[in-house]
C-alpha cells in the first residue's frame, strides 16, 4: 500500500511530504525496587494529496530494553511493543468542506502524539496510555469557514490498542489564542463498556508561555475515573523550553491503574530544527506507599512537518 501511495504523487497537482525520524529514550526509577528501561524507534512518514485523494502512512520500527535487574513491570511508555507498527495507513477523499477516510487512523483526540519530538517532556501524560488508540475503520470530517474554523469528525471501527470495537466523535479548533483537540469515545463490547471524554487544549496567554491541558474521564468496566495533566511551557519558541507539569487522577476502584498524582520538571532543548532533546525529573504518588522519584530523557532526530519548516 505504501508504494501505491507514493505512486499517487506523480499525478498532476500532487503534493507529497516524506519525513520521519529516529528517537531514543530511557527512564530510571530511583526507588529501592526500580531500575532502568529504554526504547529506540525509527519512523518513516509519507503523506500528501493528488487531486481530491489524500493519503498518509506512518510506519514505526520499535525495540524496547528492560534489563532483568530493572523494572518488574516496565512503565507504559517502555512496555513490550510490536517490532513494526503502523501509526497511520490511511487513504481518503477531500471534497473541500468535508473529508472521508479509511484505513488505520488516529482520531483527533488529546494533547500529545505518539512521537517524542511532538512532546513537551520525555514521558507522556498519564492519560495518554488509556486514551483512544489506532483505529482500523473510517472517519468522516466536516470543515467550517473554509477550513479556518472548527473541524468536526465522527468515526468508528476496531481499536488496535484496546483490541475492541469503538465509536468516536471529535472536534479540532485552532486559533491564535487557544486550540483544542477533544472528543468522546464509546467501547460498547460487554467486556469493556468504556465511555470516555478526552480533552486536549492549549492556551497562549503570552509569547513566553503556553498552558496545556490533557485529560479524560468517564466510566471503565463499571467504575468511574478521571485524570488530568497540566503543563506550563516557558519560552516555547526559544532553543531551551523549561516545562513544569502536575498530574492528578481519580480512580477509586483501580479500573485504569492510574497513579493518584505526579509532578514533573524539565524541558526541551532544540538546538537545530531537526534535533530535540527532552529531559525531566519526576515524582509519582503511590496509594498506600512512598512516592517514587525518577528521571527520564529522550533524544530525537527528525524531519519537521512542512508547516514547521516555514516558521
Amino acid at each position: 500500500m505504501l508504494l501505491g501511495l507514493v505512486s499517487l504523487t506523480f499525478a498532476q497537482d500532487a503534493e507529497v511530504f516524506v519525513g520521519g525520524g529516529v528517537q531514543g529514550r530511557g527512564a530510571l526509577d530511583l526507588s529501592d525496587t526500580g531500575g532502568f528501561a529504554g526504547n529506540a524507534e525509527a519512523e518513516v512518514n509519507v503523506a500528501g494529496s493528488a487531486g481530491g485523494l489524500v493519503f498518509r502512512a506512518d510506519i514505526d520500527a520499535t525495540m524496547d530494553y528492560a534489563p532483568a535487574f530493572g523494572f518488574q513491570d516496565p512503565p507504559p511508555d517502555f512496555g513490550v511493543n510490536e517490532i513494526a507498527r503502523p501509526e497511520w495507513l490511511m487513504l481518503g477523499y477531500n471534497g473541500g468542506s468535508w473529508e472521508a477516510r479509511g484505513g488505520i487512523i488516529n482520531a483527533g483526540f488529546g494533547l500529545e502524539d505518539w512521537d517524542d519530538w511532538a512532546l513537551y517532556l520525555p514521558e507522556h501524560g498519564k492519560y495518554f496510555g488509556i486514551s483512544p488508540g489506532r483505529m482500523v475503520g473510517s472517519e468522516f470530517q466536516w470543515f467550517f469557514n473554509d477550513g479556518e474554523g472548527p473541524m468536526v469528525a465522527i468515526g468508528g471501527g476496531y481499536d488496535l490498542d484496546y483490541e475492541a470495537a469503538v465509536i468516536e466523535a471529535n472536534v479540532t479548533v485552532e486559533t491564535d489564542s487557544f486550540a483544542t483537540w477533544s472528543g468522546v469515545a464509546v467501547y460498547p463490547e460487554p467486556d469493556y463498556q468504556i465511555y470516555e471524554a478526552v480533552i486536549g487544549a492549549e492556551y497562549y496567554p503570552a509569547d513566553f508561555l503556553t498552558l496545556a491541558l490533557g485529560g479524560m474521564g468517564g466510566m471503565a468496566y463499571g467504575s468511574p475515573f478521571a485524570t488530568g495533566t497540566l503543563y506550563g511551557v516557558f519560552l516555547p519558541e526559544a532553543m531551551v523550553n523549561p516545562v513544569v507539569c502536575v498530574e492528578g487522577s481519580f480512580d477509586p476502584d483501580g479500573a485504569q491503574g492510574l497513579a493518584p498524582w505526579a509532578v514533573h520538571a524539565g524541558g526541551a532543548v532544540v538546538p537545530l530544527d531537526f534535533l530535540k532533546i527532552l529531559v525531566e525529573g519526576n515524582m509519582t504518588g503511590v496509594d498506600g506507599g512512598d512516592p517514587v522519584p525518577g528521571v527520564a530523557f529522550s533524544v530525537n532526530v527528525f524531519r519537521p512537518e512542512p508547516e514547521e519548516e516555514e516558521e
